[in-house]
This record gives structure tokens, sequence and C-alpha cells, in this order.
């Protein structure tokens, strides 16, 4: 964004202000960067590298990550607001809560390569099944992804760019990035977090918001175990051998703004375990962008 010389004076002086002693003085100061948004980004940091203050890095630092927040809960609240949301979409956004100077464009085309390694081995003469044994070829064997067996919930592996760098990633963004690619090759694989924050896929036989009757759905796939397919039954059966009903709602596809609001949960969690009560106000802050 091409800013005017005028706005430009008016962010140098208000940057300059930071070291400001008094704490109602410097909220004013804070207050008036804060309104210039994304744009007041690149002097910030450029005044990051040049100060040696300890008292100005820390206000900046601060100061950028309001604004940031703020960009993220605006982009959220718009792709929800969709009505045809786009996953990888909802995804970028998500991770960018994380990594906001991630590179959207080279995290599409990386995934535009994996769709492109697939689509050249589908054809429409195949049954879901030998689609998704296509699929777990590509994407597992052939572009190495794997699940990280985790005992607590860690949250790098759940941003995309991560996962995409080191090929390892968690059940749910895994997950994600397969139902991604599956649905940009027209194959009807939804996400779907289980109790126990499990996340798993469903293959449908028509689009999710055509659910008519209860056998809509085929079966279900295991991103943390290569894509292996398993069946409803399997599921009622898991559950119960640690002694837990699981109702037939709990089974059902989920749309892609709830997915996301399942990640934010999953950052909440970890956050809720680390005491860590700002990251906390924030992810509830975010979440409401997708109500």
């Amino acid at each position: 964004m091409i800013q005017s010389s005028d706005t430009n004076n008016e962010l140098q002086a208000l940057i300059s202000l930071l070291d400001e002693p008094d704490q109602q003085t410097y909220d004013k100061v804070r207050e008036h960067i804060f309104v210039f948004g994304s744009q007041a980004v690149p002097m910030l940091e450029k005044a990051w590298e040049n100060s040696f203050n300890e008292l100005i890095q820390q206000r900046i630092e601060n100061i950028i990550h309001e604004i940031q927040l703020e960009k993220t809960y605006h982009e959220l609240h718009t792709w929800a607001s969709l009505s045809n949301t786009d996953p990888l979409e909802g995804f970028l956004v998500f991770s960018r809560y994380q990594y906001p100077h991630l590179d959207a464009d080279d995290i599409k085309n990386q995934v535009n390569r994996i769709k492109r390694d697939a689509w050249l081995e589908l054809n429409n003469n195949l049954t879901p099944l030998e689609k998704i044994k296509v699929l777990n070829h590509i994407i597992f064997d052939i572009h190495q992804f794997k699940c990280i067996p985790e005992e607590r919930i860690a949250l790098r592996p759940l941003f995309i760019n991560n996962l995409l760098e080191t090929r390892s990633g968690n059940a749910h963004s895994l997950g994600m990035l397969y139902s991604i690619i599956a649905r940009q090759l027209d194959l009807p694989v939804y996400g779907l977090v289980l109790p126990a924050e499990k996340f798993i896929l469903v293959w449908v036989n028509r689009g999710i918001l055509q659910l008519e009757n209860e056998n809509y759905i085929s079966f279900y796939i295991n991103p943390e175990n290569n894509g292996s397919v398993f069946t409803r039954n399997e599921i009622v059966s898991a559950f119960k051998r640690i002694k837990l009903n699981i109702a037939e709602s709990a089974m059902q596809p989920m749309d892609d703004v709830t997915l996301i609001n399942r990640f934010l949960d999953v950052i909440k969690m970890v956050a809720v375990r680390e005491g860590d009560q700002k990251k906390i106000d924030e992810i509830d802050y975010l979440k409401s962008a997708l109500e």
C-alpha cells in the first residue's frame, strides 16, 4: 500500500513518542498508531530494528501483534461469512494468527503441485475406495507426509506452513490438508472431529449440504494411519472399548467454519494448559469472528 508523505510523517511522529514514560499518554499514542492498521507495520518494524531501547522494542512488538490480531479477526469474519467457504483460505487465515508473514501464494503453489500429481493418477472409472488409494499413495508415499504421534498436543505441527515445510503434522492439520486436496479434485471428503479431539475424514455420497438420509456416508478415513479406511461400526466399537457411547450426530461431517473453530479450540487447550490468559482471550476473540 502506497502511503502519502503526510501519513508517513504522522506515523513517524507517533512512533517517536513510544518512549513516553507516562502510561496514559503512551496509551493514547498506541491507540493512534493502531488506527493506521497494517500500513503502520513496516514503519514499526523498521523502528524496532533501529532501536536499542528494550521498552520501545517491547511496545512495538505489542502494537504489531495487536494490529495483526485485528487483521486476522476481520479475515476470519469475512471468510466465515461467505456462502461457499474455501477450506484452504480458512486454513491460511488460521495459520496467519501464529505466522502473520507466511507466503500464501507459495503455500497454494505447493498444494497445487500435490493436487496435480493426484489428478494425473485419477480417472472417473475408479471406485471411491480406489480413488482414496490413489490419494493416499500421492500424499503419504510420493510426498511423504506423516502424522506425528502426540502424547501432548503441540502447536507447531498444527499450521499449514509448518506442515508443508516439514511434511509432518498432527491429525488435525494433515486431515485438513487431505480434505482440501480431495475437494479440489472433486472428491467428497470432509473433516470431522470425534470426541477426545480425534480428527478423521468422511467420504460422503453427495454434497455436505444435502444430507437427506442416513446412508450418505460411505466410509471414514484415518489421516493418522496413512489414510486407512474404516466404518461407522468400527468407530462405535472403538469407543465402546474405552467405555464411551458415541452419538450418531458426533459421527457426521463438519462444515469448514466449524473445523477452523475446532482448530482454534486446540490452541486454546494448549493456552489453558500453560496458563496463558492473554492467548486464551485472543482465541476467544478470534472464535467470535466465526459466529
